[in-house]
């Protein structure tokens, strides 16, 4: 929408400089011919105009009708301007001394197309001009003519791009008004954009002011679509090219559904409240909104910085920026609604061509998650063809901190992750409330490594079922039961006493390898003061079932260090004896023979000293 105004001014100057031509000539000749051929030599373009009259006065009234000036060759369309009818008079003097004055300028059934052609030609450089340069000198606009009241109705106005995109603007009813050129220019537009309603309302300064190259000019804009409003509140150094922005905007919308509306998309797919204040700046070809606050959905936002750049030839438009929130509910802004009512789902699809790219960094204090809740969240994302990188993820969960990365890479059939994820600090009792096993009788904090993979995958949800895990979870210090290493022993003493108390555990070391749910935890160890056990398990989180035999050595007459088996599900497992089922025989062989870790983890060190540790 940011051209009709140029467009509106360009035919008043236009139309102007053809009546000092025919100043004496008499109302009732047509001057549309001797008006085609002067307008084809300046633009280099094919030209038509059904009439054109001008007729002198004081105020000298031009009256233009049926007028085309053609497109560039390979256009969309052979024309790039074509008017209805315009209507305007001109004030004599003005065209002596200057600056031209106009009244009672009527435009009606205008459309200009300003297109750019597959070839990245724009249409709307006329003759053998070379291509603009990047110009560091403020606009000439003393040209800027008088409005005393300027009407648009019934026009349009389409930017479409190379790549085929229009972008339709629709002029209903647009007035200009000023008393003379020392007060406030007034502009009201009824219109839309891609069909879409828009209504705007503006109170801009002086067109003296105006004139004055690279001065910052003063304007408030209202602008309604819907339940959308915005107000900008700013200063422009280019009026007409709305550029050397820089002002407060504010925004709301209660739904969203206009800004799913410009951009093209179903109102459903993004059906939430919206409010932005922020600093509003654009410049060239960076538009930009900084320390703002605001909210989406139920999220508070409380300060971001938003860089968007348009791309240069060829090439995707990219945004950047912060993003900080009090707190986010994931739940809701996936449509999986409040945490305690539905299952959210997160979509891992990754666009092969996106536009734009993406290069931003979110922050809050708070995310929820289905029924998860992290603290003190912060992620680094980057997009690109075919590939979106976490570059870091840090978040603090059940008083650990969780350090990740990973990458999201298209792939034939969907999608393709890859992730390492660094965890400290993590108590074992909250953990095994998080996670609904039972109590635990060992205490003390987790350090945990891991890296995961997952092919063809569509969600979240999906890449936890099917994801390939290699992880390792290891303890210096802590503290088990002495009860369980006695019951572990197989310690007869038991029968005729009571075993309590705790004992400290100087190494503890689980290595995890899991696919499509299923995995093994080989070797399992501790070693503690009342005794070392030695173990290898079997689990299933989907069926929530495992199957866990060990074997220890501690001290004391009466320890027997039978081996023991656990199995069932997570909530209610039951007891029996390893050697007894070739299955439990094999998990004991397996727990013994590893005295190393894998791969990708050989660097892992909390708990490393129990790879030390023989039976």
């Amino acid at each position: 929408m940011r051209r009709f105004p140029a467009i509106l001014l360009g035919a008043a100057v236009v139309t102007t400089a053809l009546t000092a031509v025919a100043f004496l000539t008499a109302g009732h000749i047509d001057l549309s011919s001797f008006a085609t051929r002067r307008l084809a030599a300046a633009t280099g373009r094919s030209v038509r105009i059904g009439s054109l009259h001008v007729t002198p006065g004081r105020w000298i009234t031009v009256e233009l009708d049926d007028a085309h000036l053609g497109n560039v060759r390979n256009g969309s369309r052979p024309d790039m301007i074509s008017v209805g009818h315009l209507h305007t008079q001109v004030r004599l003097t003005s065209l002596l001394w200057g600056p031209v004055e106009t009244r009672d300028l009527v435009l009606t059934g205008f459309s200009g197309l300003f297109e750019r052609t597959p070839d990245h030609t724009p249409n709307w450089r006329f003759g053998a001009s070379e291509p603009r340069k990047a110009q560091a000198a403020a606009p000439d606009q003393t040209w800027f003519p008088g409005l005393r009241q300027a009407t648009i109705r019934d026009s349009e106005v389409v930017y479409r791009t190379a790549r085929g995109h229009s972008y339709q603007v629709g002029l209903n009813d647009v007035t200009f008004t000023s008393a003379n050129d020392d007060a406030p220019l007034l502009m009201s537009v009824t219109g839309s954009y891609n069909t879409t309603p828009v209504a705007i309302m503006a109170r801009m300064q002086s067109i003296s002011l105006l004139r004055v190259a690279g001065t910052p000019y003063g304007t408030a804009i209202h602008a309604t679509s819907g339940d959308l409003t915005l107000d900008l509140e700013s200063t422009i150094t280019d009026l007409l090219d709305f550029d050397g922005v820089a002002g407060k905007l504010t925004l709301r919308t209660p739904s969203s559904a206009p800004l799913m509306a410009f951009a093209g998309e179903p109102a459903s797919d993004f059906a939430m409240a919206l409010g932005l204040d922020g600093h509003f700046v654009h410049r060239g070809n960076l538009w930009s909104l900084d320390h703002t606050t605001g909210h989406l959905g139920g999220n508070q936002i409380t300060d971001a910085d938003v860089v968007f750049t348009e791309g240069a030839k060829g090439a995707p438009d990219q945004i950047g920026g912060n993003v900080n929130f009090a707190a986010i509910d994931l739940n809701g802004l996936t449509g999986g609604g409040p945490s305690t009512q539905r299952h959210a789902d997160i979509s891992l699809a990754v666009p092969a061509k996106p536009d734009p790219v993406i290069d931003v960094r979110l922050g809050a204090k708070q995310v929820s998650y289905n029924d998860r809740t992290f603290s003190d969240v912060s992620v680094v994302v980057t997009q690109g063809p075919g590939r979106i990188d976490v570059k870091s993820l840090s978040l603090a969960w059940l008083g650990a901190r969780l350090h990740a990365s990973g990458s999201l890479a298209a792939a034939e059939n969907g999608t393709n992750l890859r992730a390492a994820v660094d965890m400290s600090g993590a108590d074992i009792d909250r953990f095994r409330r998080q996670a609904g096993l039972a109590e635990i009788p060992i205490s003390g904090q987790l350090s945990f490594h891991a890296t995961a993979a997952a092919d063809n995958i569509h969600t979240l949800d999906e890449a936890e079922q099917v994801a390939d895990l290699t992880a390792a979870v290891g303890m210096d210090s802590g503290a088990i039961s002495r009860r369980v290493i006695a019951m572990a022993s197989t310690d007869v003493s038991l029968l005729v006493r009571n075993e309590s108390g705790m004992a400290p555990v100087s190494c503890l070391l689980g290595v995890l390898t899991m696919r499509h749910g299923m995995g093994t935890v080989v070797p399992l160890r501790v070693n503690s003061a009342a005794g070392t056990v030695i173990g290898a398990a079997l689990f299933d989180l989907n069926r929530k079932w495992f199957d866990l035999a060990f074997q220890s050595r501690a001290p004391g007459f009466f320890a027997l260090d039978v081996p023991i088996r656990v199995s069932g599900s997570f909530s209610h497992p039951g007891f029996g004896l390893a050697g007894w089922s070739a299955k439990g025989r094999d998990l004991l062989k397996n727990a013994r023979a590893v005295s190393t870790l894998p791969a990708g983890i050989a660097d892992f060190a909390p708990g490393k000293a129990c790879l030390r540790i023989t039976l």
